[in-house]
């Protein structure tokens, strides 16, 4: 495998954990998140998908 194949299946899977993780967060959430996205690490993003993250607006209470 070349590193071009590997620098774009890093950011296919990238892509795919920002995608996953603006359907999955909450409302309140949301625009904050599409704001800011870039700046996520992907353990944030895996965090939002996993719902292991506590909303102090709507109460949402994650499972971590």
């Amino acid at each position: 495998m070349n590193l071009s194949t590997v620098l774009r299946e890093v950011r296919l899977r990238r892509v795919i954990l920002e995608r996953a993780a603006l359907q999955m967060v909450c409302a309140c959430l949301y625009y904050d998140l599409a704001d800011c996205i870039d700046e996520a690490s992907d353990q944030e993003l895996t965090d939002i998908i996993n719902q292991n993250y506590d909303c102090e607006l709507c109460g949402l209470k994650g499972s971590n």
